[in-house]
């Protein structure tokens, strides 16, 4: 058995194991001898047939074929179809995206023809590294740790799974990023010694922030907690390249009369242009970009000769850099956090390497605090690789047996437990806790879409034992159960990690106590366990996401047509006036997204399309309500306000202002912090009167609801 670390990039993938002739970690090179392999796959065609190229070729032949060309997979893994970020992506890849088949709502890509999920095309990634470190290490490879973001929620990290077991692995751990990173960088410090460590993670395609706190208990265990996680997943060092591409077809333009903006073959040169002149600007003034032959135009051929200065370079990415440090910034203010309360600094990912980056990190936190000892772009791979290395095992963890099991196991070989919930052990201890909440949404008195805490934020995985919550089945004998993921009080604002189903049979009535109880695997898997008081009947599943359950024909309701063109109408024209009102606290993409569904609405009533009127009704809704960021704030403040009291509705509105003051100013943190105790007045108005529901996609029908005597979380 022979085990590696991976961190499976969005842009580029790494491998690190144990090298025997070093006896030391190492990131193994691939086929080519490199040691980085662009996460990318495509179809080549020849002579009628058809093969699957991964990593350099890949990328080499997306010139020519890119939308048989995969890149940037690992934002679908595990997002359904309707999730705003697949919409973006959408928008920005070449590939097509399409949803899934049947009751199937995951995003799946188009290639070669054929529909594939995104754990299919990483698991062709995944191959690839594996086929290359087994050759490498002159030995097969079998077992492996891989790392995602500490963002990454339940599906995201079960797709990961899903990949990997495809490919042959036997998965030992999925780890946080910044916990490998961490790990990496060798934060172990004295017995009882505390860091406080940022890890800014700023690779080819995405930006992450991640807080954590790690302490080296008496046992010799390094136990970290994600405090706090933050990022933009469309925010790279690509974004620098593709600033001084932008400066090249600008410079064609005017020095040459041409425009290639259009040349994909001339694109995919000026990219790689342009990553050599960045990386050149780190140590000289000034570069010149050659590209012989780059254009070939009716004028006929036309090179590139144009030099660049570090000066000219700072000032095109500034905005990009800027952006980065606010959201430093903004992530520190959630948890009251200054520059002197971090310890470490840890620099991951390719895009840190760029000069105004680690400047611009280092002139906020100190020089001395930033850690530069290990290969940015490889020490996540490296963290993989000594817990590959060092987790030897799964422990048992039935009380009083805690016998250590191969990672294949499922049943402990002493005591025939189940080993779901075991803890990885060795001589690397690990503890990890979650960034974030997980709870249902239920009923609380008058409120339909309350966030009840189940597992809290800060909480160690593996848990010892489930954490359990009572609650009323009521108005339904089909009873559903919405998890969700976040720290918002209102269940809609949080991440939905899928429902779980049940049935109540005839026997039992409909107005009874039902337990909800949540564990967590040692990869941050959630298992829901239900169960009615005073019955036998106990339900254990994970969250399913799949489309909503159409009610048999026996029982649906028919809606007259008329009446929903009418409803579609009606959300047209508030959309259309809500983008009016609240224009300009609506990001760019967000308005992108709610101008496209609103054509696509007027297009539906026109051409008399009933079987789109209630979906994009919703889809509308959903727009204004939950999707577009402060503005949807602010829209919800107004339902808030109608029919609360005459105090309630005074503090709302001067809170609206006071965040509209922040962000005319143009100062972040303040607006998050205004946005925040917002937010806080909505809750209180939701409580403080009798309001159904925010307008919602979700169908709350059977629901659960909080008893009297239980807290709301």
């Amino acid at each position: 058995m022979k085990a590696i670390g991976i961190d499976l990039g969005t842009t580029n993938s790494a491998v690190a194991a144990h090298d025997p002739h070093r006896d030391d970690i190492a990131v193994l090179t691939n086929s080519k001898g490199d040691r980085l392999t662009p996460s990318v796959v495509g179809l080549v065609r020849r002579d009628g047939k058809e093969q699957t190229i991964v990593g350099d070729d890949a990328l080499n032949w997306a010139v020519r074929q890119p939308r048989d060309t995969i890149v940037s997979v690992k934002r679908l893994m595990g997002r359904d179809f309707a999730d705003t970020s697949v919409a973006e992506a959408r928008d920005r890849l070449s590939y097509e995206i399409v949803p899934g088949p049947d009751d199937d709502p995951r995003a799946h890509v188009t290639l070669g023809g054929r529909t594939r999920t995104p754990a299919e095309i990483s698991s062709v990634i995944l191959d690839k590294l594996v086929r290359d470190a087994a050759r490498t290490l002159g030995e097969q490879v079998t077992h492996a740790v891989i790392t995602v973001p500490a963002y990454f929620r339940d599906a995201q990290r079960a797709a990961t799974r899903e990949a990997a077991e495809r490919a042959g692995l036997t998965v030992k751990k999925i780890i946080d990023e910044p916990t490998a990173a961490a790990v990496a960088f060798g934060l172990h410090k004295p017995d009882g010694a505390r860091s406080r460590v940022l890890v800014f993670d700023l690779g080819g395609g995405t930006f992450d922030i991640s807080v954590l706190n790690t302490v080296k208990d008496r046992e010799g265990n390094s136990q970290f907690q994600v405090l706090r996680s933050a990022g933009d997943i469309w925010l790279g060092g690509d974004d620098f390249d593709l600033a001084i591409v932008d400066r090249i077809i600008a410079w064609m333009r005017a020095e040459r009369g041409v425009d290639p903006s259009g040349d994909k073959e001339f694109l995919f040169q000026a990219k790689k242009a342009a990553e050599a002149a960045k990386r050149e600007l780190n140590e000289l003034p000034e570069t010149y970009i050659v590209i012989p032959a780059a254009y070939r135009g009716p004028e006929g051929i036309v090179d590139v000769e144009m030099a660049l200065t570090r000066d000219e370079f700072q000032q095109m990415i500034a905005p990009l850099v800027a952006r980065t440090m606010d959201l430093v910034k903004e992530t520190l203010s959630g948890f009251e956090l200054t520059p002197a309360d971090i310890s470490d600094v840890l620099l991951v990912g390719g895009g840190t390497l760029t000069r105004p980056v680690y400047e611009a990190v280092e002139a906020f936190f100190g020089t001395d605090k930033v850690r530069r000892n290990i290969n940015p772009m490889e020490c996540v791979a490296y963290g993989a690789g000594v817990l590959a290395e060092t987790l030897d095992g799964v422990e048992c963890p039935t009380p009083g047996c805690f016998k250590a099991n191969e990672y294949s196991a499922q049943l402990c070989a002493d005591c025939g437990e189940s080993l779901i919930n075991g803890r990885p052990v060795g001589s690397t201890g690990l503890f990890e806790s979650t960034p974030m909440a997980m709870g249902i949404a239920a009923v609380k008195g008058a409120q339909r879409d309350v966030f009840v805490q189940i597992i809290p934020a800060g909480s160690p995985y593996p848990l010892p034992e489930p954490r359990q919550r009572t609650f009323h089945a009521t108005d339904s004998r089909l009873i559903r159960v919405p998890v969700y993921e976040g720290d918002s009080h209102v269940a809609s604002e949080n991440h939905e990690q899928g429902v779980v189903e049940f049935e109540l049979p005839q026997e039992i009535e409909i107005n009874c106590h039902v337990d909800v109880s949540f564990n967590y695997s040692a990869d941050r898997i959630i298992t829901v366990r239900i169960s009615v008081r005073g019955t036998d009947m106990v339900l254990e599943a994970t969250p399913k996401r799949e489309k909503p359950r159409t009610p048999p024909p026996e029982t649906e309701q028919e809606v007259d047509s008329a009446v929903l063109r009418e409803e579609l109408g009606l959300a047209v024209r508030e959309a259309q006036r809500f983008l009016k009102q609240y224009g300009a606290y609506i990001e760019q993409t967000q308005e992108m997204k709610a101008r496209r569904d609103i054509g696509q609405a007027e297009r539906a009533v026109e051409m008399g399309d009933s079987r789109e009127y209630k979906r994009l009704t919703e889809l509308l809704l959903d727009d204004m309500y939950h999707q577009c960021g402060l503005a949807s704030q602010f829209r919800q403040a107004e339902l808030a306000s109608d029919g609360a009291p005459l105090e309630t509705v005074k503090a709302i509105s001067e809170a609206v202002e006071q965040v509209k003051a922040a962000h005319r100013q143009g100062n972040r943190i303040q607006t998050a912090e205004q946005s925040k105790n917002l937010r806080s007045m909505i809750a209180v108005a939701y409580s403080e009167r009798a309001v159904a529901t925010l307008p919602s996609k979700k169908d709350y029908g059977g629901i659960l609801q909080v008893p009297d005597d239980t807290a709301g979380g």
